[in-house]
């Protein structure tokens, strides 16, 4: 509903939730402190991600906002966000580490895997460079995080059980992406992608968090 009143609003609405769930899947259990500390890094961190990954394909994230929104993210807020997400980063896992009990957090191992990410989004597309990030870097953990809850574990077989209940859906989305790509264009195929994961991402974040609770 909100997209229909406002998409510019709604899709910048949509870049912060999810930075903070790409945040939170993958710093959960390497930080501790308060709820406001602990989302300011969780934002921060997805923030990162996401303007790593426009600020290498900004033709591309222009055709997608006007095809969603009729408007642009100017260059200049991408830059920014990048940069204040850099510095906010660096501030607050500073912060942490001159409490008494300091953070999980391996940074040379942590810089490696924003480095990695950073060439995977400089050799690829927009499109691409997401579902590699989607993928390997945030659906996996999720899933074994959700199996886990499930199951009380993660072992071949609950995963394997996992997998045999989501096989269904995953077909029927898998198909819906592969007729997509094929008769749409790509600007277009682009589109339908965000608009897809904006239609979910605020469904999926808050029965996370409620199975993390």
């Amino acid at each position: 509903m909100s997209y229909l009143i406002h998409p510019f609003i709604s899709f910048l609405f949509f870049i912060i939730l999810s930075s903070y769930h790409f945040g939170e899947q993958h710093l959960e259990d390497k930080i501790s402190g308060s709820k406001v500390l602990k989302s300011m890094l969780y934002t921060a961190y997805g923030m990162l991600i996401f303007s790593l990954i426009f600020i290498e394909n900004l033709k591309d994230v222009e055709v997608v906002m006007r095809n969603l929104t009729g408007k642009i993210i100017p260059n200049s807020w991408i830059e920014t966000m990048l940069v204040t997400s850099s510095l906010l980063l660096i501030t607050l896992t500073a912060y942490l580490f001159t409490r008494k009990v300091k953070p999980n957090i391996q940074i040379v191992r942590e810089l490696f895997y924003v480095l990695l990410l950073y060439l995977v989004f400089k050799t690829s597309s927009l499109i691409f460079g997401f579902a590699i990030y989607f993928v390997l870097w945030h659906s996996i953990p999720s899933i074994l995080d959700q199996t886990k809850f499930l199951s009380g574990g993660y072992t071949f077989k609950t995963i394997l059980e996992y997998l045999k209940t989501a096989f269904v859906y995953w077909l029927i989305s898998i198909t819906g992406l592969v007729v997509a790509y094929y008769y749409l264009s790509e600007s277009l195929f682009n589109s339908i992608i965000f608009i897809v994961l904006f239609a979910v991402t605020a469904p999926h974040v808050w029965v996370m968090n409620r199975m993390k609770q």
